[in-house]
């Protein structure tokens, strides 16, 4: 093989490097792929197999060092991005293609945000993300509401993104139909997904609180509410005795009253009670005492509860309006970490007791139970009969299909979530078993990791069901094929990509542009499928060396993308 230039190193083999190396390839750019595997090259159905499907060239290595980065030509590679590894090992990578490469646009995935940041500062041309953090958002919308609603900046004015009854103003664009599976249900003409220049206000859920209001409303659960209301009923009816019985003041019944149900005593005026009423006194006196103590019970129990599901980390008492974890995972806790923060209530459930986000749970005083989440069992345990939503979203696709299958027999409305990463699996289970939705983390996740490596600082990631639509800008540079001029009706396809706004070459964005022919220097702004984004750069043919590919567009005829 010749010596490459200006091509993009991919390091790693996880679900969302299959991901973004057919991103790349798509967009027509050169990717060598360095993996770690036991697995042969070409063993059928494996990562590798899939990343050397969609074009890329797969070294593979035992361990990531200097000669290994040679090998993929590091040295005059344009990006290089990494992923799939701890954070030490990223670290070490990326410090060993900087010293190789020092004009090297680097990509890394970091799990600690902290670090991250700091990190990113000490070297040069560096981004840094993370798969769960990209992905978190689409699955939490998915259990809450089932259509995302973003707000963000792009062709110079603010715009919100999400469904009909969320997004007012000027609306500008359809981007798609939840009631469509699939890809038929992007960029459509009509449907239920919108973009629009301003957020209504949203519908909050109704949740269970945490914290100090949270705790009270633990303790004043229904049978505490049943004792109290029994005690009350004991009051007025004690009143109406002590009025008519003893023929006292209602002021002075209600005192009577008070004392003897609560067991503090008849009262000073006791004596001056016939014989008859004083015995009513009694009886009244034994109910009380019995609910009197009920409330005791109830209170001391509930105490306890608390105290024993704070030190173990189970489940207190039946919790309603939650939503159930299984896995806490890197996807998982930033689920967890995510709904924390928006207010709804979490139980978790997580097989492995050293899992990451077991301790994070305990920080967060989230209920976490250490079993199967596959067990019908366990699912009861969590609160299943009273939950808003199940997430199943373990690294294990059959895992999460089981867990989607067990709770959906024991409560066939509940919505559940399910994360899976083979599409063709995802679509009949929405379709043939109707099981919810189903997520993708690296659906979500690779448009963002190709767009660093491409050096597009303005993208947006939207998720419309499993798939994604990616707002950007792009222009039109000289060198390109669509230098000579390009119609604005040419850059629109049905279901791929859409057309937003113009900007005339020092001029200012014009949104819903009218037709006309743009010219080199020339920026337009799209929304575009990941096959039809993939469609405008294949179309780019650079006529000059070391032309920026991702950023111009040609006026061939695109291929038919997802």
């Amino acid at each position: 093989m010749a010596e490459p230039a200006g091509h993009i190193v991919v390091i790693g083999s996880s679900s969302t490097a299959i991901r973004l190396v057919e991103e790349l390839e798509r967009a027509g750019e050169q990717v060598l792929v360095l993996v770690m595997d036991d697995e042969p090259v070409g063993a059928a159905a494996s990562p590798i197999h899939e990343m050397a499907e969609s074009g890329a060239e797969i070294f593979h290595v035992t361990g990531v060092r200097e000669p290994e980065l040679r090998r993929v030509y590091a040295e005059s590679a344009r990006a290089a991005v990494v992923l799939g590894f701890d954070d030490v090992i990223t670290t070490r990578i990326a410090l060993m293609l900087e010293e190789l490469n020092a004009d090297l646009r680097l990509v890394l995935e970091l799990s600690n945000p902290t670090f991250a940041d700091r990190l990113s500062g000490l070297l040069g041309e560096c981004t840094v993300l993370s798969s769960s953090r990209l992905a978190a958002p689409a699955f939490v919308t998915a259990a809450l509401s089932g259509s995302e609603l973003r707000t963000f900046e792009l062709a110079g004015r603010t715009i919100t993104a999400g469904s009909r009854d969320l997004v007012g103003g000027d609306t500008l664009a359809v981007l798609g139909d939840t009631r469509t599976a699939g890809i038929a249900g992007v960029l459509t003409e009509r449907g239920d997904l919108v973009l629009g220049t301003e957020a209504l206000p949203e519908r909050h859920r109704q949740v269970r609180r945490s914290g100090l209001w949270g705790a009270v409303v633990g303790v004043f659960d229904r049978r505490l509410r049943w004792v109290i209301a029994g005690l009350l009923l004991l009051m007025v009816g004690s009143v109406a005795y002590f009025r008519v019985v003893g023929q006292v003041t209602w002021l002075e019944a209600l005192y009577l009253a008070l004392t003897a149900a609560t067991l503090t005593g008849i009262g000073d005026t006791a004596e001056e009670l016939s014989l008859g009423t004083r015995f009513g006194g009694v009886v009244i006196q034994m109910v009380g005492l019995v609910l009197s103590s009920g409330i005791t019970a109830v209170i001391v129990d509930a105490l306890i509860k608390s105290r024993i599901g704070e030190l173990a980390g189970g489940v207190r008492g039946r919790p309603r309006h939650h939503a159930i974890i299984c896995g806490l995972g890197r996807i998982g806790t930033e689920v967890l970490i995510d709904l924390h923060r928006r207010g709804v209530p979490v139980v978790a459930i997580e097989r492995n007791r050293q899992a990451r986000g077991v301790l994070k749970a305990r920080q967060l005083k989230v209920p976490v139970l250490i079993a199967e989440a596959t067990e019908a069992a366990v699912l009861a345990q969590a609160g299943v009969e009273g939950a808003d939503a199940l997430l199943a979203v373990t690294d294990n696709d059959a895992a999460n299909l089981e867990i989607g299958l067990v709770a959906q027999g024991l409560r066939p409305e509940l919505r559940i979530v399910t994360r899976l990463f083979d599409h063709d699996l995802a679509g009949r289970v929405e379709n043939r078993l109707h099981l919810g939705t189903t997520r993708s983390v690296s659906m979500v996740a690779a448009p963002a990791f190709a767009a660093a490596a491409l050096g597009r600082r303005t993208e947006v990631v939207y998720s419309v069901g499993r798939r994604v639509i990616i707002f950007t800008e792009l222009q039109i540079r000289p060198g390109s094929t669509a230098e000579d001029g390009i119609d604005v009706a040419e850059l629109d396809v049905p279901g791929s990509v859409r057309l937003l706004a113009v900007q005339r070459r020092g001029g200012s964005w014009q949104w819903r542009p009218a037709p006309s022919r743009l010219v080199a220097g020339d920026r337009v702004a799209v929304a575009a499928t990941r096959g039809g984004l993939a469609a405008l750069l294949q179309r780019i043919k650079p006529l000059v060396e070391h032309a920026h590919p991702e950023e111009q567009i040609s006026a061939a005829d695109p291929p038919p993308g997802e």
